[in-house]
């Protein structure tokens, strides 16, 4: 929802604003009532406080344009049947429940409904704004949209006699977008991509995600799916392989790689040793800042993966969060995701489940445990007394002592790494949180975020203040023989043919990521 002070977007789950920590409320636009931000209807004049979505459409382009996008198709399962034994009324607003659900997911991942069609959407992900995870935005949207539906259920289940379950089918490939003129009401894109979603989701059994080949790779590192026996598709002269979505990994693997292909890690050597010896350093009772920074592609994650391999994890604790792209604007997704890992929480469990995960993680802490967990709890919309009538002020500022606080435990229990990734995806009240940890625990943690050359992750001024040495990784593109390295790492082989050499050098100029690291 939309802060009232500062109109910043923030998560439905969320009690206060991750831009300027003002309570989340709305004010009814009747009356003038200020409401918790749980409510749908205003408690002094009873008027509708969730507003109609609004359906994000694309820019107008260049009739004939070629795109390479993801393509979504989520469809309602049982829709006829239903239809059958309710009113049109009822119908109509069952399925108007569902397509305000679907959008809200649809504009949260910045993809855009092409067309509703009876029980079905379509969304496009990449046609009008292009992402570089544009097809794991599509699988986390039709995830999302199939637990979303899956929750209305329960309110409607007894009037049509079954429950509401959403099935879907998800590709990636060209489409060529037409014209649009919202005026004349055409609009449209046209492909095969489009044809093989529709018939992906149609296969789909109640429940399923089904996605095409494309897809499943270049998302296999951050979802669990089941290969299953290729299909035929209507209008396809040979089977099509699918496979079917089963959950997001708890340990996403960000290296991007060619499918079965592996390189040796080439021209890094220097870096390695570098973290090697912090490590020691830590172990010695001294921390460290070493940001690993670098263009997308030239390696950092990779080399992070090593250095986690070359530590033994039972001596070591590691601890890390991820930032992606789409959650830029999620406040403290960062921090959250590595507490998912800390305490294995899990994507869906309930409330309950995560509270005792919490407690019990936090065990080590002994006396400081009561005063901490609310602040780690709130993370998760948990609800606790104590702190529930706090201004946003004292709960920022005592969320920052509570991590300040588990970063103390865990170095006491023994050497503590602890790795942030992307930090130039992460939203400000991370960032915020992250400078606060590196200035000022007194702990010897090391610390290792990875981001970008456009961001500023400290300024000189805190770097010079720092209580432990603060170094940077600064990764550049391969030397042309480390490229040619790492091709013959990558083929098995030492002899590359001239014409593969000299494409090599003319069109990769040295950037790990087109050789599948």
């Amino acid at each position: 929802m939309q802060c009232s002070k500062c109109h910043t977007e923030n998560p439905d789950t969320q009690k206060f604003c991750g831009q300027c920590g003002a309570k989340l409320e709305i004010i009814c636009p009747k009356c003038s009532s200020h409401n918790p931000a749980k409510n749908k209807f205003c408690g002094e004049c009873g008027h509708n406080l969730i507003p109609e979505p609004e359906i994000k459409k694309p820019e107008p382009a260049s009739e004939g344009e070629r795109k390479h996008v993801t393509v979504l198709f989520s469809d309602l399962s049982g829709y006829t049947p239903m239809a059958e034994r309710l009113d049109p009324e009822e119908v109509k607003e069952i399925t108007g429940h569902i397509f305000d659900e679907d959008s809200k997911v649809v504009n949260k991942y910045e993809g855009f409904i092409e067309k509703y069609a009876g029980d079905a959407v379509m969304v496009l992900f990449g046609a009008d704004q292009s992402h570089e995870d544009d097809p794991m935005r599509a699988v986390r949207a039709a995830s999302e949209i199939h637990a979303r539906v899956e929750k209305l259920s329960p309110l409607y289940e007894e009037r049509i006699g079954s429950p509401l379950i959403m099935h879907s089918g998800i590709n990636t490939g060209l489409v060529v977008t037409g014209e649009l003129n919202l005026e004349k009401g055409v609009h449209g894109v046209a492909g095969d991509a489009i044809n093989v979603a529709a018939r992906l989701s149609a296969a789909a059994k109640p429940g399923e995600i089904l996605v095409d080949n494309e897809t499943y790779t270049r998302t296999q590192g951050y979802f669990q799916f089941e290969n299953l026996e290729p299909i035929q598709l209507k209008g396809k002269t040979t089977p099509i392989q699918i496979y079917r979505f089963l959950s997001a990994k708890n340990q996403p693997q960000k290296i991007h790689r060619l499918h079965g292909l592996r390189a040796q890690l080439i021209g890094r050597k220097a870096e390695l040793d570098q973290l090697s010896d912090a490590v020691t350093n830590m172990r010695k009772g001294q921390g460290a800042v070493i940001p690993i920074i670098g263009p997308a592609g030239t390696g950092k994650s990779r080399l992070v993966e090593e250095f986690k391999a070359s530590l033994d994890l039972k001596e070591i604790q590691w601890h890390e969060g991820y930032a992606f792209p789409y959650t830029q604007n999620i406040p403290y997704f960062p921090l959250i995701n590595l507490m998912n890992r800390a305490f294995n929480i899990e994507e869906g469990d309930p409330p309950q489940h995560i509270k005792e995960k919490i407690e019990q993680g936090l065990d080590f802490l002994a006396e400081e445990k009561a005063g901490i967990i609310p602040y780690i709890g709130s993370l998760y919309s948990l609800n606790y007394p104590e702190i529930e009538n706090v201004s946003p002020e004292f709960w920022k500022l005592h969320l920052q002592k509570t991590i300040q606080a588990v970063l103390a435990g865990l170095a006491q229990r023994g050497p503590t790494v602890v790795c942030f990734e992307d930090l130039h995806w992460m939203d400000p009240s991370t960032l915020a949180l992250v400078r606060s940890l590196l200035t000022e625990i007194r702990n010897p943690v090391l610390f290792i975020p990875t981001f970008r050359p456009d961001t500023t992750l400290l300024s000189s001024h805190q770097i010079n203040n720092l209580p432990f040495s603060y170094t940077e990784i600064n990764l550049k593109d391969l030397s042309p023989s480390d490229t040619l390295n790492m091709v013959e790492s990558l083929l098995k082989t030492d002899d590359i043919p001239a014409d593969l050499k000299r494409f090599i050098k003319d069109r990769v100029e040295g950037n790990p990521i087109y050789q599948g690291t």
